[in-house]
């Protein structure tokens, strides 16, 4: 699509072309015109010694001069210099008005394009021509009549077109740079726009993924628990104790990721700040998570060392423990191996449990299959500088949560 602008420019410059294949054609009827009056119209005293009918080769430079500027078009300086030899001719005859317009029209013109150079030399070489003609026309009998205003007539008149192509150059390039500030201007805007809609795009994205990872690590894992006991209470013999204990460890359960579920909306009912979807707890409750996973009928063996750690690698490394816990409570057939090490380069948490699935070999990122809580893990050790390896092998499920003691000590709860 052409841009307004772009549009009118064109339109500028299709006109500008019109007027500069009439000019020659304008200034050639001008000058037969004056010719056909009668009258001399000499700007300057003749320098030879006029003739009955030496008015009628003033045409001859006219003629020469409109050619020059449609030479000009394309040879600037070429259609200078022609006009100026014809302007020169002339002025033995007087210097006809209609010659020295077609050549004030090539003065502007050479003013308005031509390279610097060409322009220094040109107004230089006019002005000693100038000076020249003066001195003549000084030394023509009785010239103190007419001297000074002559050479008044011829400076000014020469003047004029240089300096208005020039005022007209400055002007141009002006606009020239007014219009590429413009445009760059335009462009940063619009490259500023774009990356603001990056930014907005990647930070809902953030959200969603913060939003997505804590449904599953939190909400899920309540809810993975109600049907874990609610299976057990429903696959044995009717038991009044054992039923009640089931019912309030799903009671509990259900409160829970209730009582999450209202934290969560309530973040999402404040519009302006950025969510804060930390969780709370931190390895001071990894004894209770594993308390709630026995309950639920799985056999646990820990070995827990105590571990000085910063808040958000408490948070990573217990949701890690319940992702973990959670899988081999689903999936597992056997006991359970948690082991929290305080090792001298990094904390380390291993998760062991037997498996009834083949053996799968890792890929390449470490991970032995798909998943959200799979995925949930590395974004959440690795947002700490941790790492995340897993693998299935001999019947037994291991993954293994490791984050260097720099990072474990320096990490600083969320703002």
């Amino acid at each position: 699509m052409t841009r307004p602008h772009s549009a009118m420019s064109s339109m500028e410059t299709v006109n500008r072309s019109r007027l500069a294949a009439l000019s020659p054609l304008v200034y050639l009827a001008v000058g037969l015109a004056l010719l056909a009056s009668g009258s001399t119209w000499g700007m300057a005293p003749p320098l030879v010694v006029a003739w009955t009918g030496s008015e009628g080769w003033h045409m001859l430079p006219l003629v020469v001069a409109c050619v020059a500027i449609v030479l000009q078009r394309r040879h600037v300086m070429a259609g200078f210099a022609l006009a100026s030899a014809a302007a020169v001719a002339d002025a033995a005859l007087g210097l006809h008005v209609g010659v020295f317009l077609a050549w004030a029209d090539t003065a502007y013109t050479l003013a308005r394009r031509a390279e610097p150079h060409q322009r220094r030399w040109s107004i230089g070489l006019t002005g000693m021509a100038v000076v020249a003609l003066w001195a003549v026309v000084a030394a023509l009998p009785h010239s103190e009549d007419y001297a000074l205003p002559v050479a008044l007539t011829l400076t000014t008149g020469v003047a004029i077109p240089f300096w208005w192509g020039a005022e007209v150059r400055n002007g141009d390039d002006r606009a020239a740079r007014a219009s590429a500030a413009t445009l760059w201007e335009r462009e940063r805007a619009e490259a500023a726009r774009r990356e603001a809609e990056r930014d907005r795009a990647e930070a809902v994205l953030r959200e969603r993924t913060a939003m997505a990872r804590e449904l599953h690590d939190t909400v899920s894992a309540h809810l993975s628990g109600i049907a874990l006991h609610s299976a057990a209470a429903l696959s044995g013999a009717p038991d009044a104790e054992l039923d009640r204990r089931a019912l309030q460890h799903t009671r509990s359960a259900s409160l829970a990721a209730l009582d999450e579920m209202r934290t969560m909306i309530g973040l999402l009912h404040q519009p302006g700040e950025p969510l804060d979807l930390q969780v709370r707890d931190g390895l001071d409750a990894l004894p209770g998570l594993l308390e709630r996973t026995e309950a639920a009928g799985v056999e646990v063996s820990a070995e827990l060392q105590s571990v000085e750690v910063g808040p958000d690698v408490g948070q990573a490394l217990l949701r890690f423990a319940q992702e973990g816990l959670a899988n081999a409570a689903k999936h597992g057939t056997g006991a359970v191996r948690l082991r929290l090490s305080g090792l001298p380069t990094m904390v380390r948490l291993d998760i062991e449990n037997p498996t009834p699935a083949l053996p799968v070999e890792p890929s390449a990122t470490g991970d032995a299959g798909p998943g959200i809580g799979l995925s949930s893990m590395r974004e959440r050790l690795g947002a700490v500088g941790g790492t995340v390896q897993i693998t299935r092998a001999d019947g037994r499920w291991r993954i293994r949560a490791e984050v260097p003691v720099d990072s474990a000590e320096s990490s600083e709860p969320a703002a």
